[in-house]
C-alpha cells in the first residue's frame, strides 16, 4: 500500500507531462483558429465557401450550355476553390494544354482564363464540330473560341444573380500551349476552380483561374447579397456596404430626440444595362430557335429577258471558280465555307473555314 508519496518514476512521468503540454501551447495545438481566419493569398475559409457556392452553380449552367451547343451529354460539377502559386500551378501541369483567355471587365476587371489539357481540347473541339477527335489545328481552336464564349457567356449571368457584381469579358482566345511554362497567371497568385469535367465515359478536369482581387470582389458580393459582412454580423441596409466590406468603420447612426422626420425612399433610374461590345449574352435561351441553314454554290446577275429565255438544258454561269469553297448561311448570314462532297448519292458539305464566333453572333442579330 502506498503511503501517498510518489516514486521517481511517477515524478518523471508527471514531468514529462508538463513538457508535452507545453509544447503543445507553444506551437498552437488545440487553440481554435478565430472566425474568418486568413488562408493563403488572403482568403478567408468564409470568402472560399462564398465561392464554392458560386461557382456550383456556374458549373452547372456551362455545363447545360455547352450540352445544349453541341447535343452531348456534358457534366461539369464538382468544383474544389483555392488560392495557389504561379509557380505551384505551372509545376503541376504536364504536356500540351491550351489556355482559353477570358479577362473580366466591368465591376471586378481583372485576369481570367480557362486551361484545360490537350486531351480535353480535343474533345470539345470535335464536339462542337460534330467530328472525330483529330490536331488541335485553328479550326478546332476556334471552335474551342466559340465553346467557352458561349459558356462564359451564360456563367456571368448566375454570377451577377449571385453577387450583384456585373462582369464582361473581352475576347476570348484559345491559345495551344505546347510547354507548361508558358502558361500565363498573375506572379502574385492567383485562385483556382477545378471542375470535374465528363462527357459520354470520358472524365478529366478543367481549371478556371481569376485573380485573388475579382474572387473577393465576387465573395463580397455574395455575402452583401445575402446580408452577411465579413466578420458575420447582420448586415444593416442602412449602413454603406462599401465601408462594411473595405475594413472602414461603419457610420453611426445619428440620436434624434424630438418628432422623427419621415423622407420618401429614393431609388435609382432604372436604365436598361448596355450590352458591352463583343459580348455574346446568354444565347443560351434561344437554342432551341430553328433556322434555315441555306448551302450556296454561287451567285449571278442576268437581264428579265435572259431569264424568260430559259429552257431545258440552259448553262448558268456562277461566279465561283471550279472547286473554290462553297458558302454556308444561317438566315442568309454567311457563317462558314466549305467543300461540297458525295456521301451515299446525297450531296453534303464538309466545313473547311467558320467565320469567327463574335462576327457569326453579331450576323445573327
Amino acid at each position: 500500500m502506498s503511503d501517498g508519496s510518489l516514486s521517481q518514476e511517477e515524478i518523471d512521468a508527471l514531468l514529462q507531462g508538463a513538457d508535452d503540454l507545453g509544447a503543445a501551447v507553444e506551437s498552437g495545438a488545440g487553440t481554435p483558429a478565430g472566425p474568418a481566419a486568413p488562408t493563403s493569398g488572403g482568403l478567408t475559409g468564409d470568402e472560399i465557401n462564398e465561392l464554392k457556392e458560386i461557382f456550383t452553380e456556374v458549373a452547372q449552367i456551362m455545363g447545360t450550355t455547352l450540352s445544349t451547343i453541341t447535343g452531348k451529354q456534358v457534366s461539369i460539377t464538382s468544383p474544389s476553390v483555392e488560392y495557389i502559386s504561379g509557380g505551384d500551378y505551372i509545376s503541376q501541369l504536364t504536356g500540351v494544354n491550351v489556355q482559353v483567355k477570358a479577362d473580366f471587365t466591368g465591376g471586378a476587371p481583372g485576369f481570367h482564363s480557362f486551361v484545360i489539357s490537350e486531351e480535353v481540347a480535343k474533345k470539345i473541339a470535335a464536339m462542337m464540330m460534330a467530328q472525330e477527335e483529330g490536331e488541335l489545328t485553328d479550326m478546332a481552336l476556334s471552335a474551342l473560341n466559340e465553346a467557352f464564349s458561349q459558356m462564359a457567356g451564360a456563367s456571368l449571368n448566375v454570377v451577377e444573380e449571385k453577387t450583384g457584381v456585373k462582369l464582361s469579358t473581352g475576347s476570348i482566345n484559345a491559345v495551344k500551349k505546347d510547354n507548361p511554362s508558358e502558361i500565363e497567371i498573375p506572379q502574385e497568385g492567383a485562385v483556382r476552380v477545378r471542375y470535374q469535367f465528363s462527357s459520354e465515359g470520358f472524365q478529366s478536369i478543367l481549371d478556371e483561374i481569376l485573380a485573388v482581387s475579382v474572387a473577393k470582389s465576387l465573395s463580397s458580393g455574395s455575402l452583401q447579397k445575402r446580408g452577411v459582412s465579413q466578420g458575420d454580423q447582420a448586415f444593416s441596409p442602412g449602413f454603406q456596404a462599401a465601408n462594411v466590406y473595405t475594413g472602414q468603420p461603419a457610420p453611426q447612426p445619428q440620436q434624434q430626440t424630438g418628432t422623427v422626420g419621415v423622407q420618401p425612399v429614393q431609388f435609382a433610374p432604372l436604365n436598361p444595362a448596355e450590352q458591352p461590345s463583343g459580348v455574346p449574352g446568354n444565347i443560351g435561351l434561344l437554342m432551341d430557335v430553328s433556322m434555315q441553314l441555306t448551302v450556296e454554290l454561287g451567285r449571278t446577275k442576268m437581264l428579265i429577258k435572259d431569264i424568260l429565255a430559259m429552257g431545258e438544258g440552259t448553262i448558268v454561269e456562277l461566279d465561283k471558280l471550279a472547286g473554290e469553297p462553297v458558302d454556308l448561311l444561317v438566315n442568309g448570314k454567311l457563317i462558314a465555307k466549305g467543300e461540297v462532297v458525295v456521301i451515299d448519292e446525297n450531296f453534303g458539305v464538309r466545313v473547311t473555314d467558320i467565320i469567327s464566333p463574335m462576327e457569326r453572333i453579331s450576323n445573327l442579330e
